[in-house]
């Protein structure tokens, strides 16, 4: 089951490589949803190692939080689309 939030967050990935990203209270009834690496690998059907190296790459949006990843479900929807 995906990690629910109820925030919104604002992710960018800074021209130095570092990734940032702001955390807003999200006045909507739906909430954010967060995946981890296993998660979105499976929706992909790749390996979490082929996430990871995605990720570190740039290729795919995502965030820590503490020393896990977690990757936007909207986001991720969103890079799937403009493949």
């Amino acid at each position: 089951m995906p990690w629910h939030v109820f925030c919104s967050l604002d992710f960018v990935r800074l021209a130095n490589g570092k990734e940032s990203f702001t955390v807003e209270e999200n006045n909507t009834e739906s909430p954010v949803t967060l995946l981890t690496l296993s998660e979105a690998a499976s929706l992909l059907k790749i390996s979490q190692k082929t996430l990871h190296r995605m990720i570190q790459n740039g290729r795919i949006p995502a965030f820590k939080i503490g020393n896990q990843w977690r990757i936007l479900e909207s986001l991720l929807e969103k890079w799937i689309q403009e493949r």
